[in-house]
C-alpha cells in the first residue's frame, strides 16, 4: 500500500546560480576514515564483497555518507544493514513546518541517499517526481541535488503503469526524463533497491575515488552512470545510448548490484566519468492567444531549464519547436578532452531533426509535433527525449536530457507541405480496450465474442474480414480456454488451494499464450490469433460510415450494452463531434458525416475512428473490450480543456499562414495569424478584436471580447 499526501506543493526558493553553470565547487576536504568492524551485515554476495574490500582497504565504506527517509519510516532501509552510514535526523523546526516529509526545498551539508513512499492521487498531481517537476523552481532544484551529491529515489505509484484514462493505468504521465533523481516502477518499498544499490556502489568506491567524487560534487552523476551502464536491459554498448538505458521510470528487477559494485571498486580518479551540462541558447517563441491558449497564470511551457534536464511543453501552434543547445560546458575532472554524443532517446526519429556544430559540443534540434509512441506493451507515452552523452576515452557519462512533452489532449496535423494544417484540443483516447499482456483472460471474452454469431451486425463485420474459418478458430480457441479459466477462478476463490491455483494458471497462461500465437486463416493470409483480432477491430474502427450506416442497429445494441451509461457515453461521444462540426443531424433525426467521402481529411478521419472505437467498445463488442470513452486524460496543471479544432488557412499565393476557423458549439469563429478574432470574416481585418482567455467550469476554457 502506497502511503498518500495532500498538499504537496511547498515552495521552493529559487537555487544560487550555478558556478558557470556547473554547479561543480571545490571544498574544504571533510572527509575523514572511520574504522568499522565490517562495512554492512548483509550476508549475501554484494555484502561479502563489499566486507572483503572494506577490510583490505580497497573499498572507502560509508563513513561519509548519510542515509534520509522521508516517509516517516513507511518504507525504511533497514536498520543496521550499513553501519557506518549516518542516518539524518530531521529537527524539531522542520518537524513542527513538516520539512522531514514528501518533498523537499533546501540541500543537505553532506553526501545523501534517500527515499520517500509517498504520492497523491493520480488525477491529484501523482507521485513526488511529477510534483518536483511541475514546480516553478522544481527541476533546478533537483538539479542542485544532482550536483550537490544527492540522490532521492521515489516511487511512480501508478504514473507509469499500462492502460488508458485510468483503465488499468494513465500511460506515461512525466512531462520530463531527468537523471537529477531515480523512480522506480511500482508503489511503496519498490525504491528500497535502489537505496540498497546506491549506497553499496558508493561504499565500493576506492577511497581516493569517493574523497575526489565527494569534494567535486560528482558522487550522483557518477553513480547514475554505473547504475544505467549496469542496467539488465543495457547489452551491448550501443545499447547506452538508446531508451533502453535511460526510461524515465526503472524497474528494480532491471538493477545488477554486482555489476555496479564491481565497477564503482575498480574505477580509479583518472577514469571518472565526465558530466554532460546543457545551456539553451536560442529557440523558438511562443506567445499566448497567438501560438497557444490558456488562461492567465497558465505553467510555463518552458518547463524546465536545468543543466541536466531541459524540458518544453509542446503547446504551440506553430509547424515546429526549434532549439540551439550548448554541452559546451560539461565536465572532465582530470582535464581530458570530452567527446560529446547525441541520441534520441524516445520518439519517432521522422519529428526530429539535430545538427551538430563545433566538434559536437552545440546542436541545432528541429522537433515536429508528434502522436504518443509505445514504450512498453500497453504503456504510452508522450515524450520526446534526446540524451547528451560526454565521454573521456575511459568511461561515458549519465546524459543531460532534453525533453518535448506533447499534450495529451492534443493532435496536430500537417498538410502535404509540413504544415500545420489542423489542431484539436479535445484528443479522444486511441485504445482499442483489448488487453495489454498475452496473460490476461480477457482474451478469451475476446475469443467468444468473435465466434458468436448471436448479434447479426458484429458476427456480419467479423465475418467480413476474416471468413467464416477465421471464425471457427477463435470459437477452437475460446472452446479450449474457457474450461480452463473456470477451473482456474474456482482454485483462486477456495481458501485452501493456493498451489493448486498457482499451477492452474501457470497452465492456462501458457495455453492462452499458444492460442494467441498460433497462425489462423485471417482473410489473404494467415495471422497469429491475436494479431488478427488486433487487427479486424482496427480496420472496423477506420470504417468512416460505421455509424450512419448501422445507426438503427447501433442505437438498440447500446441500449443493451453491459456497459454502464453505454447509451450516455455514446451520446456525448458524438455531440462533441457535432459542436466542431465533423458530425450534422438531419430534420429526421438521422446522424450524417458532415463531409462526403472524398472530402474527408486525415483530421475527419481521425475524429470518425474515436467515435468507432466507443461504438466497438460500448455497442458491438463490449464483453472483449474495456475502455474509457473520455478524451484523453491530461494533467490540469498543464493545460485546460478546450472544445474546439482549429483550422488553419493558408494563402494560395505565398503559402504564409493567414489565420485559422475556429469549430466550436455548433458554431465557427474566424482568426487572424495574430490570434485577434475576426467578426466580419477573414475579408474584414480591419476589425480584428483582441480576445482574452478564461477557465469556465462548464466548457473548459473559452474567450471574450
Amino acid at each position: 500500500m502506497m502511503a498518500t499526501v495532500s498538499g504537496l506543493f511547498h515552495r521552493i526558493s529559487a537555487p544560487r546560480a550555478f558556478a558557470a553553470w556547473l554547479g561543480l565547487f571545490f571544498f574544504a576536504d571533510a572527509f575523514r576514515s572511520v574504522a568499522a568492524d565490517a562495512l554492512t551485515t548483509r550476508t549475501d554476495r554484494v555484502g561479502k564483497l563489499l566486507n572483503e574490500w572494506f577490510a583490505d582497504g580497497s573499498a572507502a565504506g560509508l563513513a561519509a555518507l548519510q542515509y534520509e527517509n522521508r516517509d516517516h519510516s513507511h518504507s525504511p532501509l533497514p536498520v543496521g544493514l550499513y553501519p557506518q552510514l549516518k542516518i539524518y535526523q530531521a529537527t524539531e523546526e522542520e518537524k513542527a513546518k513538516k520539512k522531514d516529509v514528501a518533498l523537499m526545498d533546501s540541500l543537505r551539508d553532506m553526501p545523501t541517499i534517500g527515499n520517500c513512499s509517498m504520492a497523491a492521487g493520480v488525477t491529484d498531481g501523482g507521485s513526488l517526481p511529477r510534483h518536483y517537476e511541475l514546480l516553478p523552481q522544481g527541476n533546478l532544484f533537483l538539479a542542485r541535488q544532482y550536483l550537490g551529491n544527492q540522490l532521492y529515489v521515489y516511487p511512480e505509484h501508478f504514473d507509469h503503469d499500462p492502460g488508458f484514462n485510468g483503465v488499468g493505468g494513465y500511460g506515461d504521465l512525466f512531462v520530463v526524463n531527468t537523471p537529477a533523481l531515480l523512480i522506480s516502477q511500482g508503489s511503496s518499498f519498490s525504491d528500497m533497491p535502489f537505496v540498497k544499490a546506491l549506497l553499496s556502489t558508493a561504499a565500493a568506491f576506492p577511497v581516493d575515488t569517493q574523497r575526489l567524487l565527494i569534494s567535486k560534487r560528482l558522487l550522483i552523476p557518477t553513480l547514475q552512470s554505473i547504475f544505467r551502464h549496469a542496467n539488465r536491459q543495457v547489452k551491448t554498448e550501443e545499447d547506452y545510448f538508446t531508451g533502453t538505458a535511460h526510461p524515465p521510470v526503472f524497474e528494480g528487477s532491471q538493477i545488477d548490484e554486482e555489476k555496479m559494485i564491481s565497477a564503482a571498486h575498480a574505477m580509479l580518479p583518472a577514469a571518472i566519468p565526465p558530466v554532460a551540462l546543457l545551456r539553451v541558447l536560442e529557440e523558438s517563441t511562443w506567445e499566448s492567444g497567438k501560438h497557444y491558449f490558456e488562461a492567465d497564470n497558465a505553467t510555463p511551457y518552458k518547463i524546465s531549464d536545468s543543466p541536466v534536464s531541459i524540458g518544453r511543453i509542446f503547446r504551440g501552434n506553430t509547424d515546429t519547436y526549434d532549439m540551439i543547445v550548448s554541452a559546451e560546458k560539461s565536465v572532465e575532472v582530470s582535464g581530458k578532452p570530452i567527446q560529446l554524443r547525441w541520441h534520441l532517446l524516445q520518439g519517432d526519429p521522422r519529428t526530429v531533426r539535430m545538427e551538430l556544430g563545433k566538434g559536437g559540443s552545440i546542436a541545432k534540434i528541429r522537433v515536429r509535433w508528434s502522436p504518443p509512441s509505445r514504450t512498453a506493451p500497453g504503456l504510452q507515452s508522450h515524450r520526446i527525449d534526446i540524451g547528451v552523452f560526454a565521454s573521456n576515452g575511459i568511461n561515458v557519462s549519465a546524459p543531460a536530457i532534453i525533453s518535448f512533452f506533447m499534450l495529451p489532449n492534443e493532435v496536430h496535423f500537417y498538410d502535404d507541405k509540413g504544415r500545420v494544417s489542423e489542431i484539436y484540443y479535445q484528443a479522444h483516447n486511441p485504445d482499442l480496450g483489448l488487453p495489454s499482456t498475452d496473460t490476461d483472460p480477457r482474451w478469451v471474452d475476446a475469443f467468444l465474442a468473435f465466434a458468436l454469431k448471436a448479434e447479426p451486425i458484429s458476427s456480419s463485420l467479423v465475418e467480413q474480414l476474416i471468413g467464416t474459418k477465421g471464425r471457427d478458430a477463435m470459437q477452437g480457441a475460446w472452446e479450449k480456454l474457457n474450461p480452463l479459466l473456470q477451473k482456474l477462478k474456482q482454485l483462486e476463490a477456495a481458501p485452501n488451494a493456493k498451489d493448486e491455483a498457482a499451477k492452474a494458471r501457470a497452465a492456462f497462461e501458457k495455453e492462452l499464450a499458444t492460442a494467441l500465437s498460433e497462425p489462423i486463416p485471417a482473410g489473404k493470409q494467415p495471422l497469429p490469433r491475436k494479431s488478427a483480432i488486433q487487427a479486424v477491430f482496427s480496420a472496423l474502427a477506420d470504417t468512416t460510415d460505421l455509424y450512419p450506416q448501422f445507426q438503427d442497429q447501433l442505437n438498440a445494441l447500446v441500449l443493451r450494452s453491459p456497459t454502464p451509461d453505454a447509451a450516455g457515453d455514446l451520446r456525448r461521444q458524438m455531440d462533441r463531434l457535432k459542436k466542431i462540426g465533423v458530425l450534422i443531424e438531419t430534420a429526421q433525426g438521422k446522424v450524417q458525416v458532415a463531409k462526403s467521402p472524398d472530402m474527408r481529411t486525415p483530421a475527419d478521419r481521425y475524429y470518425l475512428r474515436g467515435l468507432n472505437l466507443t461504438l466497438l467498445s460500448h455497442a458491438l463488442f463490449p464483453t472483449a473490450l474495456t475502455r474509457s470513452p473520455e478524451p484523453a486524460f491530461v494533467d490540469p496543471r498543464l493545460t485546460i480543456p478546450k472544445a474546439w479544432r482549429d483550422v488553419f488557412l493558408y494563402d494560395k499565393e505565398s503559402g504564409e499562414r493567414k489565420g485559422w476557423l475556429r469549430y466550436m458549439d455548433g458554431k465557427t469563429a474566424w482568426f487572424n495569424n495574430l490570434g485577434q478574432l475576426l467578426p466580419d470574416g477573414p475579408a474584414s481585418s480591419e476589425t480584428a478584436q483582441t480576445v482574452h482567455y478564461e477557465k469556465s467550469a462548464e466548457t473548459g476554457l473559452s474567450f471574450a471580447r
